[in-house]
């Protein structure tokens, strides 16, 4: 029989010598063993570490490409830029930032969730303290100018994809549909105590949504000083919507309320029920 001071002196060694299908060490070699566990350890330790330093330095090329590129849109425009201009910005070539980005469109998208995921931070702070449904709709468009008050000429630019079905940019493209329900989802909770009838809380979401794309575009159009037409568009188109709201609310009206969200739903703007 096998001492028993051999078992407890080699247990914790023969695990992973038999989980590598090797013979576990004699007698007289339990310390080299030990020795070999030891540096495998911190030889796996040391992959590891390479391994989150190189995404960690990708991480960080992708940001500086990226914003290079934005400042480049800001500063020549969009269509002006390309992307051997965003490489040799940076000292290289086009080819670092295709390595990141597939092309300038790529680089768009990562903007428009940027700006969403902005836009989305400052309209839940507000609706934290904010409990009136006509304060808080006016408030989403007006964070929303508020962030892209400097950023006319790129979604001037970007505009002329909104009417192209093809194109990745497009307001209504699949790769903006997550964009396009987020938005509506903030002006969901924006009426979620407004006491609507559930059809129109249903499809009020996605007329904001749409009321609020027409706002952006009067935005960049608005030569007024700080534009201060569309905000003033805002207020008063906000107001005229709460008012319609009340008069919608009427049981009367349930007839037209169910044929504008069968509409909307067969429109593929707002799921079915």
């Amino acid at each position: 029989m096998e001492p028993p001071a051999r078992k407890a002196g080699l247990g914790i060694i023969d695990e992973p010598f038999r989980s590598a299908n090797r013979s576990p060490p004699t007698r007289d070699e339990p310390e080299q063993a030990l020795n070999s566990t030891i540096d495998f350890s911190i030889h796996s330790f040391y992959i590891l570490n390479m391994f989150k330093e190189h995404l960690s330095k990708g991480k960080a090329s992708r940001a500086q490409i990226y914003e290079t590129a934005i400042r480049l849109f800001r500063e020549r425009g969009f269509e002006e830029t390309t992307m051997r201009d965003i490489g040799a910005e940076l000292g290289g070539a086009a080819s670092a930032a295709y390595y990141y980005f597939k092309g300038k469109d790529a680089i768009v998208l990562e903007y428009y969730d940027e700006i969403q995921r902005k836009h989305e931070v400052l309209v839940n702070e507000m609706m934290a303290h904010e409990k009136d449904p006509a304060k808080r709709i006016a408030q989403i468009h007006h964070l929303k100018l508020d962030i892209l008050k400097s950023d006319r000429r790129i979604m001037g630019a970007l505009l002329r994809y909104a009417g192209e079905p093809e194109s990745e940019l497009s307001f209504f493209s699949a790769k903006t549909r997550g964009l396009r329900q987020a938005a509506m989802k903030l002006f969901a909770e924006a009426i979620a105590d407004a006491d609507l009838p559930p059809d129109m809380a249903q499809v009020l979401p996605t007329m904001l949504w749409a009321s609020h794309m027409g706002i952006l575009l009067y935005f960049l159009y608005d030569k007024s000083a700080e534009q201060k037409n569309t905000r003033m568009l805002v207020d008063r188109g906000t107001q005229l919507l709460m008012g319609f709201i009340k008069v919608a609310k009427n049981p009367l009206l349930r007839p037209i309320r169910r044929k504008t969200l069968e509409f909307v739903q067969e429109a593929g703007l707002a799921p079915s029920a």
